[in-house]
């Protein structure tokens, strides 16, 4: 579970880091709105009719059911400045969202002490940069990306000293958490991070994976914590696609085989790394054909159609329909008229 965990998280590290923090755009809308106050650029406030007939310049701040508040500033109806978001009730300001006639173009997320946690800048309709931080205040990395390819980014120790960098979309980025421990690195070509590596908290390998442009792409091993293999999969664009191992205690225990994200061939169910206990067999990710199960060393077969449990004598008789229907030759009728 911890395995899948970190994995999990270490992904969601890279996504956020091609995405804006999304936190001004959804503008608490799941909340209920409590008040609204209409404040106008000069200080005093005004109805929310005048407010909507006239497109004052000004603020709008909102208070929430949940305890945040939101301020956001307008001008000729659009938002146009800071827009700003506190911790539940509290004055301190959790997220900060600029906006230049309407459009966003900058947002950092702070922690409660008020440290910085992530900053997005838009740079350009197409570059963009995101900073994070550590807890304590000094930078974690520097990236500036177009699109999703990453071009330049520099990374951080918590002492301040840069660990690793990606320069015209090749190096590598180092990844940690807030708190400065290891978790992942990341190797990159052409923007791309083609190789990236996951760690236990004690800096033991937890992943070594390949990727092309960003999906998974060729061998993925995963260890248990003590270094033990846990699994050895195969992967062609993002989807599961040959033979993948999977091991119990350094022992192998399952072999399956897959064809493009699907099961298609035998699974085969080890004892102790060698013995055979079971073998099933499988086409378009459901069973079909003979499924054996080594009892005592003696095989015991079950027959399945299409994932539907059948008999030896069912299966045979389906198989020979399916070779017959094969060879009827293609007509097609489109091409007669009357």
């Amino acid at each position: 579970m911890k395995n899948k965990l970190n994995n999990k998280l270490f992904a969601l590290f890279g996504l956020l880091s091609l995405l804006s923090l999304t936190g001004c755009k959804n503008d608490h809308q799941d909340d209920n709105v409590i008040s609204e106050r209409y404040i106008h650029k000069y200080g005093y406030a005004v109805s929310k009719q005048d407010w909507e007939e006239k497109n004052y310049p000004g603020q709008v701040i909102t208070d929430l059911s949940n305890g945040v508040t939101i301020t956001t500033t307008y001008e000729n109806g659009l938002k146009h400045g800071p827009t700003t978001y506190t911790l539940p009730h509290s004055q301190t300001v959790e997220h900060y969202c600029l906006y230049n006639q309407g459009t966003l173009v900058k947002e950092i997320k702070y922690d409660p002490a008020g440290i910085p946690i992530k900053e997005w800048i838009q740079l350009s309709p197409t570059r963009y940069s995101i900073t994070t931080w550590y807890s304590q205040g000094s930078p974690m990395a520097v990236e500036e990306f177009v699109g999703q390819e990453l071009l330049d980014g520099q990374y951080f120790t918590l002492a301040n000293d840069l660990e690793s960098r990606v320069e015209k979309g090749i190096g590598q980025a180092t990844r940690r958490d807030r708190n400065g421990l290891l978790f992942g690195k990341e190797l990159f070509e052409q923007g791309y991070a083609i190789k990236k590596e996951t760690f236990y908290p004690n800096g033991a390998p937890e992943s070594i994976a390949y990727y092309f442009r960003n999906s998974l792409h060729g061998e993925k091993r995963t260890f248990a914590q003590n270094g033990e293999p846990l699994a050895l999969e195969e992967w062609v664009n993002g989807q599961l696609h040959g033979k993948s191992t999977y091991f119990k205690n350094g022992n192998r225990y399952l072999e399956i085989a897959y064809l493009y994200g699907q099961k298609n061939g035998i699974e085969r169910h080890f004892i102790d790394g060698d013995m055979i206990s079971q073998e099933i067999t499988w086409e378009n990710d459901l069973k079909h054909g003979p499924s054996v199960f080594y009892v005592d060393g003696k095989p015991e077969f079950y027959w399945f159609y299409a994932g539907e449990s059948v008999s030896k004598r069912k299966y045979d008789e389906l198989t020979d329909m399916d070779l017959v229907i094969s060879h009827i030759p293609y007509r097609d009728d489109s091409s007669y008229t009357r």
